[in-house]
């Protein structure tokens, strides 16, 4: 093995956006091509980079979708590429926020850290009217007991997508650039000898153009919304392209808007709408509305960031904007809204992100959505890999993730009709009024934008924050037995418990790594009462012929016991049960009981402390089912159904 060489820092360039010029200047950002641009350098990050020809998973698109779905592979063990077809990862521009349940998908992969000191937090959303205050309230929040993040929290794609780079890194992988699926070929018949039936031709362009051939088990498209993969499969992509044209502006501005800067909506009449976006640097996002002389076509050409502040100003009446500073991105948006028909093909290839569904800016669900698209496709591709499931799960990634995306894309048609007070098809051509006014319900004299408000944010604030996302019974979702708080293919509740005598935290701090099923037992204070359920329990999850040991080479389930009592008291009544003692986490859920304060973990579940529960809590943190405790059995054909 050859010695080290001395530590050379890494280069660091100067990304200057000539081709934003206003009155201040041009905006200069710092790139790091050795870090960041994958195998497009000349002294990259990984320098001894060769990767296999033969891996479990290709990966088309080096965004945030495809990167999030290598983390979650890459800490499966999975073997996996991921090809770009840019020189280098995003350095300005396009998302720009976080949802509550994103954070929570940021942690329970290690990275939460990186992300929550990056960007201001939304909590609260004002609305101006022709001038006048609407509405100003707060927003983006569930209640405190349902989780920890509050808000939505603005952080750039362009740092996203670094820090999933800097992440693969840590684990020797790098992004492939400029590198393009050129073709591809997959064998249908094949038969279960065939373990890689997918085979790609690569293209990697530079100094030296090269050529590859690489065979794969499956092939993930995240390669947006002009997505080469799905465009080879027999899917469609369904829906409208709008008459509705946003600019978008990022930069630092200087006015006297009395609210600088909250998350919120100004509203004009004759003029339309514009969104604000604050953003970090002291900067802001403004999303204005672009309507096209009357009687004309939209024409591109005729809008540049100079026209835009003019359509800004008229929109702040009588408030003024104007730049203070240089512009980091400028673009025009054309509102398309698509869903794919299929989210895979013969459960060998998929689409994730943006090659599944485009939408509206509004309500923030691109990035979000994309990336738990993402975490649902990767840990049920790690099952298959790993040969412990049936090819069955990975039709459950279509059932859900696409109904999601409907209802995305829905949800933000409704809201961007608020902003833009505007009248266009839905994804079935049926025509849609300017706000659904035949849907909401107005008090006597009440503004119909302020009414429309009003009832969004009490029917979608939980979707709009990733908490209320809810999918259909299926092989992985089975009814729950006993357990009223809960329901399956819905988000496990998270509240506060005692991890140790000396930490608190939440419930799914204990719940194991991204690709362990997680056994929830909730045992209230392990007295006479229930002693004799957790006997059962207890012995049954001993035995050899149990789901639990079936699957004990992949340490596939990680066991956590809620006690309903002191550490100290517990722990001695934990010894009777002598396999639950060797092989579970404790916690112990001493919150307050449900009030304005507190909600316990039994009282959240719906637990009766007479049976006790187990709930079964899938590796992406939804709710798969659950039994009394007594019933524990019957868990063992819910797991047939999809395990090996």
């Amino acid at each position: 093995m050859s010695s080290p060489q001395a530590f050379v820092p890494p280069l660091v360039t100067e990304y200057v956006n000539n081709s934003l010029p206003n009155e201040l200047g041009v905006t200069s950002i710092p790139a790091h091509p050795d870090i960041l641009n994958g195998t497009n350098c000349e002294n990259p990050v990984v320098a001894d980079y060769k990767p296999p020809s033969e891996v479990d998973v290709l990966i088309v698109g080096g965004g945030p979708v495809g990167l999030m779905t290598g983390a979650y592979l890459a800490r499966q063990g999975i073997t996996f590429r991921i090809l770009d077809q840019s020189p280098h990862p995003l350095i300005v521009g396009r998302a720009d926020g976080i949802q509550p349940r994103v954070a929570e998908v940021f942690r329970q992969i290690g990275l939460i850290d990186e992300v929550s000191p990056l960007g201001p937090g939304i909590n609260n959303t004002i609305v101006y009217k022709n001038g006048k205050q609407c509405i100003f309230v707060e927003s983006h929040h569930a209640h405190v007991d349902e989780g920890r993040y509050r808000g939505l929290h603005v952080v750039t794609q362009t740092e996203i997508e670094q820090m999933l780079i800097r992440d693969l890194s840590r684990h020797d992988i790098l992004v492939e650039r400029p590198t393009t699926l050129s073709s591809y070929t997959f064998d249908e018949n094949a038969g279960p000898e065939v373990t890689h039936p997918i085979r790609g031709h690569i293209t990697t362009r530079g100094k030296e153009n090269s050529d590859e051939v690489i065979s794969a088990r499956f092939l993930v498209g995240c390669d947006g919304a002009h997505s080469m993969i799905r465009k080879s499969l027999p899917i469609e992509f369904k829906g409208i392209t709008t008459d509705l044209h946003w600019g978008i502006i990022d930069a630092v501005f200087e006015t006297n808007f009395p609210h600088k800067w909250i998350f919120g909506t100004v509203l004009n009449s004759e003029h339309g709408g514009c969104l604000i976006i604050p953003r970090e640097r002291d900067m802001a996002r403004l999303y204005v509305q672009l309507n096209p002389e009357p009687g004309q076509k939209f024409d591109k050409s005729k809008w540049d960031p100079q026209s835009c502040m003019v359509q800004i100003n008229k929109i702040f009446a009588p408030y003024y904007v104007k730049y203070a500073g240089p512009i980091d991105w400028y673009t025009i948006l054309t509102i398309n809204e698509r869903v794919a028909s299929s989210f895979t093909y013969k459960d060998r290839i998929f689409i994730a992100g943006d090659s599944g569904h485009v939408h509206s800016a509004k309500g923030a669900f691109g990035l979000n959505t994309g990336v738990m698209d993402a975490q649902n496709l990767a840990w049920k591709l790690g099952a298959l890999v790993k040969n412990i499931a049936k090819p069955g799960l990975l039709a459950t990634y279509d059932l859900e993730r696409r109904e999601n995306a409907l209802r995305a894309v829905r949800t933000s048609a409704r809201y961007l009709r608020f902003v833009g007070n505007c009248t266009f098809h839905n994804l079935d051509g049926s025509e849609m009024t300017d706000i659904d006014e035949t849907k909401i319900v107005r008090a006597p004299g009440e503004d119909p934008h302020v009414a429309f408000f009003r009832q969004f944010a009490q029917e979608n604030t939980r979707f709009l924050i990733g908490l209320d996302i809810d999918y259909h019974t299926n092989v992985i979702n089975q009814q729950v037995e006993g357990i009223t708080g809960i329901r399956c293919g819905y988000r496990a509740p998270d509240p506060r418990v005692a991890l140790s005598r000396t930490s608190v935290g939440r419930l799914s701090d204990a719940m194991g790594r991204p690709d362990q099923w997680c056994l929830l037992v909730f045992g209230s204070n392990l007295s006479e009462t229930i002693a004799p359920h957790l006997h059962i329990l207890d012995r049954y999850l001993a035995a050899e012929d149990t789901f639990y040991n079936k699957y004990s080479h992949v340490d596939l389930f990680q066991i956590v016991v809620a006690v309903r009592d002191r550490p100290s008291v517990a722990e001695k009544r934990m010894k009777q049960f002598p396999f639950l003692s060797k092989h579970a986490s404790l916690v112990f859920d001493d919150q307050l009981p449900p009030g304005i304060f507190g909600a316990d973990a039994h009282s959240m579940y719906g637990i009766d402390h007479n049976e006790g529960g187990i709930v079964v809590v899938r590796p992406d943190t939804f709710v798969g089912t659950g039994v009394y405790v007594k019933d524990v059995a019957k868990l063992g054909a819910y797991f047939s159904g999809f395990l090996l």
